[in-house]
């Protein structure tokens, strides 16, 4: 039995109404490898795989559960200019007994997936299929960054059965906790218990409303790129842009592509969840086919992946050491000859080999660096170092 026999118990095919449609060869139906009707995907070269989940039990919509088939009729349709990367759609995790049986097949899958470092793309369900998600990382018995974007944190009462509203609080109290970091990105403050985003700053997690990132989304491209896991509510995008959501303010279509662009081209980004999407409520498939785009940028920007960081080759670096004032030690940061990108150091007694160790370089932009050398220190480095701490 192959590893590909291990995660296929749990996966069902796609619905032959998503594949047989007449196409063109330059569509991204031809570059997939598709889990159908007496075949399963030969995962050994694959590098990028999609995976539906049909669960939405815990919503009040239970029509996010055939989502994901929605979005694949529109996305094997879109054209693909991007370098070559061996793509697989596993097709969906049918919903279990229980919620929690479609929970745990989320989390062996999604876990078997990023150890054989294939990134995966969960087409959900409703959002509180991330804790499964996040789950699928103690595996790895290391800590990670969850980047989340959405309207609203979803921090609801811990004591309360796992639902959309709360599953934010179910990782954050889990044991054993593998959890170092979370950046919230698009939150709108006229929709959130200020207590909440109290406790976001007394955790040092990272909090940006939307007024802070719209216009110009490069302000959430360190955070994206820090993030093992991200998960995006499509709620926060604006009903002009996604049909159904509800929202008179939010992202639009582009911003939030181009966040999935920064995601793909994240090195350290291995699974990504789109969730809340309800058919229902999507009469003219205008959501279904921007979530599509969402995927396809995803994939145009892991196909341009850099493989960088600055441990593993420092010759392909610049590095800056900022005096501050008041302090006896300075801050270090570096600079990719490759990508213009930005990474600082923050000090931790672990060293790299430290059990927090891959968190002690963080991504930050160019912003920051000016900002130290103004003399103050970002809020990014102060809120790592005392993580790290």
């Amino acid at each position: 039995m192959t590893w590909s026999d291990d995660i296929a118990i749990y996966l069902k095919p796609v619905p032959d109404v998503c594949i047989h449609q007449s196409l063109e060869s330059a569509q991204l139906i031809s570059y997939i490898d598709i889990h159908s009707t007496g075949h399963f995907p030969d995962l050994d070269q694959v590098k990028f795989a999609l995976l539906g989940v049909e669960e939405g039990r815990r919503s009040i919509s239970y029509a996010t559960s055939y989502g994901p088939n929605e979005i694949r009729k529109k996305l094997y349709r879109l054209f693909y200019h991007g370098n070559q990367v061996k793509v697989a759609d596993l097709g969906n995790i049918s919903a279990g007994e229980t919620p929690a049986d479609t929970d745990y097949a989320v989390q062996k899958v999604v876990s078997e997936l990023i150890t054989r470092n294939i990134c995966v793309v969960i087409l959900g369900g409703s959002q509180e299929i991330t804790f499964a998600q996040y789950a699928a990382y103690e595996y790895l018995e290391t800590t990670v960054n969850l980047g989340v974007i959405d309207a609203v944190v979803d921090m609801g009462e811990f004591r309360e059965s796992l639902s959309p509203d709360n599953y934010l609080s179910k990782i954050v109290i889990h044991e054993p906790s593998y959890l170092f970091n979370m950046s919230h990105m698009g939150y709108q403050t006229y929709l959130n218990n200020p207590e909440i985003l109290s406790l976001l700053d007394k955790l040092y997690f990272d909090a940006h409303r939307l007024g802070e990132i719209v216009g110009d989304m490069r302000v959430t491209e360190p955070y994206i790129r820090n993030s093992d896991l991200l998960s995006v509510d499509i709620n926060v995008v604006r009903n002009a842009s996604a049909q159904g959501t509800g929202q008179p303010n939010g992202l639009s279509g582009e911003e939030i592509c181009q966040m999935m662009k920064y995601a793909g081209m994240s090195d350290k980004t291995t699974s990504i969840g789109i969730f809340n999407y309800n058919p229902e409520i999507d009469s003219l498939g205008q959501t279904a086919l921007l979530i599509a785009e969402m995927v396809w940028c995803i994939l145009d920007g892991f196909g341009n992946r850099q493989k960088e960081f600055p441990l593993m080759s420092k010759k392909d670096f610049i590095e800056y050491k900022v005096h501050m004032p008041n302090r006896s030690d300075e801050l270090v940061f570096y600079k990719s000859k490759r990508s213009d990108k930005w990474w600082m150091n923050v000090p931790y007694a672990g060293g790299a080999q430290g059990m927090l160790g891959r968190h002690h370089l963080v991504p930050c932009s160019y912003a920051d660096y000016t900002l130290a050398c103004a003399g103050e220190v970002p809020d990014i480095w102060w809120r790592t170092y005392q993580k790290l701490g």
